[in-house]
């Protein structure tokens, strides 16, 4: 690990240089990060994985640190997320790493680097914002203001608009190329509903 000097499991391929990280050091290093593509080494080679897997969160209202008025941060925050069976028997079933996280609230993010399952930690201070504005606030624009679920980073919105722009790319091509980018060997089982929420909310997000 580059961090701690332990062995090291995980590797970012979104870092310089592609740093070798233990669980914890990763997750604590990408805290900010949350959309770096990271890698497993499994004991004979490097699989996909993902920083959900490492235990990291998004954690809003308090610029990344945990709310301490929430009671599930009550005895910290850090540990492994519970997945479903990593056993898949065919092409047909879904990667671990691909998996929506299971027991934990989670939000779907959807950036230049693919889409995203992240469990979310909302502000629940008395004086807390509304979970739409939380989202804002940490450049994430909510697929809707009622309960969001998806959101999009305000840098794939503006590369689309440039995609778009200058290419004339659609929004559902843009949206293939994401699945692409998420997984080249299971793109088709990226979700495929945010393709037209993403051009709405391109035009939303231009009003702010």
């Amino acid at each position: 690990c580059i961090s701690c000097g332990t062995d090291g499991l995980y590797r970012c391929t979104d870092c310089l240089h592609q740093p070798m990280f233990c669980r914890e050091c990763c997750r604590m290093t990408h805290q900010c990060l949350l959309f770096h593509r990271v890698q497993h080494w499994n004991g004979e080679f490097f699989e996909e994985s993902a920083l959900h897997m490492t235990g990291a969160q998004l954690q809003l209202g308090h610029i990344g640190a945990a709310c301490l008025s929430d009671p599930s941060n009550a005895n910290g925050t850090g540990g492994p997320v519970k997945m479903n069976a990593p056993e898949w028997e065919d092409v047909d079933d879904v990667p671990p790493h691909m998996r929506q996280p299971i027991r934990s609230k989670y939000l779907t993010v959807i950036d230049v680097t693919g889409v995203h399952f992240i469990p979310v930690r909302w502000c629940q201070c008395e004086a807390a914002e509304s979970f739409w504005l939380q989202l804002l606030r940490a450049k994430l624009f909510p697929a809707t203001f009622e309960k969001p679920s998806t959101a999009f980073t305000f840098a794939v919105l503006d590369d689309f608009v440039r995609d778009n722009l200058e290419c004339g790319t659609s929004g559902m091509n843009y949206y293939s190329k994401l699945r692409q980018v998420t997984s080249g060997v299971f793109p088709h089982l990226v979700p495929v509903s945010h393709q037209t929420t993403m051009v709405n909310c391109r035009g939303s997000k231009a009003g702010i």
